[in-house]
Formats: structure tokens, sequence, C-alpha cells
């Protein structure tokens, strides 16, 4: 029988609403941050396996709670302002070409989700003005990161038009904007350094009506990000929101998002028209001569206009111009082919793979991928040792990660060892995710612990996201890279044994005990991520370790787990000499407790 609250004794439902603070008051003040303090601002550039300049990513941003998200904006050809952090779309869409040299209406026919995972697929490179009005009705706050210049009038029109003003900030090219109004443009924010964080430097940004703003990036620190969000930081962009929000205490949650339009909504290029032959014929011959015309705009214009046509009167013609002398007629009638064409007409495909021109060859494996034909895999295999450009080893890679054949792994992973451009390892590894061969988990490994500078970071994030896909198969690996030197190396591998979650558990409490201390901390924080219960003794047992960094660390794992057990040891710790101890030990019985009294007035209602 259910309860009213109101019902409850006086003196049981006093001590219910005391219990959170009874022991932290006995000790000392709470170090908790007010989350009022900052405003936490995500970036996605794969430090969640979430592709970056997305919906997807927009939506992640709402369910983690955070206050905003930084997005990269660029201008097409077309004038049309969109998210792309790169010059070019051929990293994050299954297409290729300058941002500004590309029409809006090509590159939303390009998938910009399944390169980072399948769920991804079909996700679109959004316009600027359909994330303003996104972003307006579910209350996310953007950071604008201009990536070209003289962008300003433009953007001022759009977020005006949507009313964005207040929950929008500038950077990149973006500071300072040199128009009429540029008050009402958005929010001007200035970088400062972690070294410059001063009381003295903050009060002088506040001074002139612009917003303090740091940068957490490449860590996920906890004592970092408490020391800059306590400064009272008026914005910090961080690569790892989880961990802020995990300071500030705010939970992840299921939200309502609201939409006024589909996300993923793309034109229907297979369209049937009415059979009128003349009519279609005579307009398949125009837009014919149009592609072949010197007009590169309208030629590409015309090829997306041979879309919408019956493939029976479109295909003919195409195939033609595929032994056209002009590289770029071959290039847009294999493109339309990719997209509207069928397993029938690869053999017309595969002859363009020893084309002489590279864009060629580029575009013809890009339409063997859009095909989807398992079949053309040992044509690619074979082309790809034979390739000489980097680019089109690149976009073989990726497309035999598309058609998920299995023969292809061997392949793929001895290009690891011999590749020389970070680049196309990337695609490489971003392949033999999707292949899921487990005789290539060692190779993938190898390019994690890898220690080769920046070029590097994207095929060692991707290597660690696609060990993460083989679950328990790959954790003896990861639980392995967690010893490495390097500390990114480490926290790639905690994020990836986090995201295998329960299957980890045992082997990372065996890593309690490893002799480097590295091992150690990382087990303890990869365990209260995963927050299993039966962690909580092995974790209990690590409070005696010798070093205070596991300690620290096992502590804040027992309040992330939240079992009440460990709360006896976790008291005795909250006097601690050492500050960081001391601070994730009260803490953590501030989580537990609050846990405690939240379940226990649940069961009263009850």
């Amino acid at each position: 029988m259910k309860r009213n609250i109101f019902h409850i004794p006086g003196t049981i439902l006093l001590l219910l609403l005391l219990l959170p603070h009874i022991f932290a008051e006995d000790i000392i003040p709470s170090s908790k941050v007010s989350p009022k303090q900052s405003e936490i601002f995500a970036r996605f550039v794969l430090s969640e396996e979430i592709p970056e300049n997305t919906f997807a990513a927009l939506k992640r941003a709402l369910e983690l709670g955070v206050d905003g998200i930084e997005v990269d904006i660029r201008q097409t050809k077309d004038n049309k302002l969109i998210l792309m952090r790169d010059e070019t779309i051929d990293r994050t869409t299954d297409g290729k070409g300058r941002v500004d040299e590309l029409l809006y209406a090509e590159i939303k026919l390009y998938d910009a989700g399944s390169w980072c995972s399948d769920k991804f697929k079909n996700e679109r490179v959004p316009l600027l003005s359909d994330v303003l009005k996104f972003c307006k009705i579910n209350n996310l706050k953007l950071i604008l990161n201009g990536k070209q210049t003289c962008l300003e009038k433009q953007l001022v029109d759009v977020i005006r038009e949507c009313e964005m003003a207040s929950q929008v900030y500038s950077w990149g090219t973006l500071r300072n904007p040199d128009v009429e109004n540029a008050e009402l443009f958005s929010k001007e924010i200035v970088y400062v350094p972690a070294e410059e964080l001063k009381e003295e430097k903050i009060n002088q940004i506040h001074e002139e009506k612009k917003y303090a703003f740091s940068i957490i990036s490449e860590t996920d620190d906890r004592k970092t990000f408490k020391n800059q969000i306590k400064l009272g930081v008026d914005v910090v962009l961080v690569d790892y929101p989880c961990v802020a929000m995990d300071i500030l205490n705010i939970k992840s949650k299921k939200i309502n998002i609201r939409n006024t339009f589909n996300l993923t909504e793309t034109d229907n290029y297979h369209e049937e028209t009415n059979d009128n032959s003349t009519f279609i014929n005579e307009k398949v011959k125009t837009l014919i001569e149009t592609i072949r015309g010197d007009d590169v705009d309208k030629a590409r214009t015309s090829a997306m206009a041979m879309m919408v046509l019956p493939a029976k009167y479109t295909m003919p013609p195409l195939l033609k111009l595929l032994k056209d002398r002009n590289s770029r007629v071959k290039q847009n009638a294999v493109w339309v082919i990719g997209f509207c064409g069928d397993e029938n007409i690869e053999d017309y495909i595969y002859k363009l793979l020893k084309d002489k021109n590279v864009d060629v060859r580029r575009e013809a494996v890009l339409a063997l991928k859009r095909l989807g034909n398992k079949n053309s895999a040992s044509i690619l295999v074979d082309a790809l040792n034979k390739e000489a450009d980097p680019w089109v080893r690149y976009e073989i890679a990726r497309t035999l990660g598309t058609l998920g054949d299995r023969n292809s792994a061997f392949t793929l992973a001895n290009m690891l060892s011999k590749e020389k451009y970070w680049f196309v390892k990337s695609a490489c590894v971003e392949a033999l995710r999707n292949i899921k061969n487990e005789n290539i988990i060692e190779p993938l490994a190898k390019i994690l612990i890898a220690d080769a500078g920046e070029d590097a970071s994207l095929a060692r994030t991707m290597a660690a996201w696609a060990l993460a896909s083989f679950g328990e198969k790959s954790i003896h690996s990861l639980t392995k890279a967690l010893s490495d030197d390097e500390e990114s190396t480490r926290r790639r591998a905690c994020w990836a044994l986090v995201k295998i979650g329960a299957p980890a558990v045992k082997p990372l409490i065996e890593a309690l005990h490893d002799i480097n201390t590295f091992t150690r901390i990382r087990a303890s924080l990869t365990l209260g991520w995963i927050g299993d219960t039966g962690a909580v003794t092995p974790l209990i047992w690590s409070l005696r370790d010798d070093d205070p960094a596991v300690v620290s660390a096992s502590v804040w794992a027992l309040g992330m787990i939240g079992s009440p057990e460990a709360l006896p040891y976790l008291h005795t710790l909250a006097n601690s000499k050492n500050e960081d101890i001391r601070e994730n030990a009260i803490e953590s019985i501030e989580k537990i407790m609050a846990n405690k009294a939240s379940a226990e007035s649940s069961n009263y209602i009850e």
C-alpha cells in the first residue's frame, strides 16, 4: 500500500532530509563545486564514439546534461553555413572535396556518421540554421568556432533570425566581429591558458563585459577539472564532459528531444517519373551535354539532376561517359552511377581503378562503396596492394570496411605495419573495426600504444574504440595498455574498457594488484566509471595501497559505485593528511549518503 510522504513521522522525515549532510558536517566543509560557477561545453573529437559536428553529437550533449557544445563553422561554395571542422569533407563523410568548392546540395548527400560507428549511419552534415533552431527549442548553448574568415555578416543574420544571440558564444575566426551592432551577434569569450588563470585576469575580462574561457583538452584528470572550475571561469570547453558532470554532481539523463524537422532527411534519388520516353530522352541528352561542358558547377548540378530520372534512361549514356577522355567528365559520371547504379555495372567501374587520374580512381572507389556489393572486395584488395597514391589507398581501406569482407582483414592489418601515412592507417583501423576479425586485435593494440605524435592521434583513438567493439576478446590487450608509459594511451584504454563494461570488471580487479602504479590507478578509475558493485570489496582492499594516488582513485571509485559498505572506510580517510584523498573521501561519503537517503525515501513512499 502506498503511503503519502506527509504521513511519515516528523523525526524520521527530518533525518531523511539531513542524512546527506550529517557526516560531512562532522568532518570538514565539502569541497564540491557549485554547478553555477561555470558553464560546461563539450566537444566531441572522438573522446566519445560520437561523430563530431552532427545532430548525434547535439543529442549526446543533451543526454549528458552539459550547458552546451562546440561546433565548427565553414561556408560552402553556394554560401551555406555548415558544421565541419576540416577544410575538406574527406575524413568525416563518405565524399571528398574542399568545403568551399562544393555546393551544399552535394554535401548533404553524403553519410557523415558511418565513419565513426555503424549506429550513426545516414547522419548528415547539418546546416547551421537547422542546428540553431534545434538548440533553441532544446535549450542548448553553442560555441561557434569559425574555421574561415569573413563569416561574421552572414552569421549575424542567421543568429538574429533564430533569436539565438543569448545562447551563442563566438570563437576562432569569429572573435571581435567588425559588424554593425556586434554586441547583438553573440557573447564574446576570451581564452585564458591554464597557467594564466587567476582571479585578477578573470575580473579584468568581466570588466570588459566579456566571458572568461578555458579549455581542458586531452585529459580526464579530475584534479585539473576541479582546479579550473573552482576559479570561476565562465565557460569551460572539455573533451571528457562526463568527468565535469561528475565533479558538478550532474547525472546523465534520458530526455525528450524536440525536433522541428527530420534530422537525417535526404532526397529520394531513385524517384520514378512519368514514363514519357521522348521527353526524358531529350532531358537526359541535355544533361549529358552539360556534364561534358566546361562549366564545373553546371556539370555537377546536371549530374545531380540525373539522379532523379529513371535509371533505364540514364545508365547507358553515363556508362559511355566512363570512357571519356576528360577526367572530370568521368568523375561526374561514376559519381552518379555510385548513387543510382546497381551491381550489374560494377565491371565498368573496376576499369577506372587503373585510370591515370588519381581523382578518377578515388571516385571509382567511392562509387563501389555506395553500391555496397561484397563481391567488389577481392578486386579492391588487389588494387590496394598496387596503389601508389595514399588518398586512393585511404578510400579503398574505408570501402573494404563498409563492405565488411572478413577476407580483407589480413591485408588491412598488414597495411598498419607497412603504411607510411597515419591518415591511411586510421582508415585501416576504421575498416578493421567494422570487419571484426579476431586475428587483428594484436595489430590494433600496437596502434593504440604507438608513440608517433599528433599525426597518430586519430588512428590511436579509433584503435581504442575498435578494440572496445571486440568486447571480452580485447580486454587483455586493453588492460595491458593501462601500464603504458604514455598517459594518453592509458586514458584511451580506460575509456575503451568502460565501454566494454561488466565483462572487464574481473580483469580490472586483478589489475588492482599490478606492480605498475599507473595500472592500479587506472584500474580503480575504470572500475568506478563502470560502477559494478562486485568491485567494492577489492577497492576497499586497495585503500591500503602504499601509493596515495591509488588510494585517492579507489576512494573516488567507491563513491561512484555508491555502496554503503564502503562508508566506514571512507569516514576514516575523510581526515587524511593527503588533500586529494580527503576531498575524494568527503565527496564519496556525500554521494553514498545522498543515494541511500533517496532510496529510503522512495521505500517509504511506496
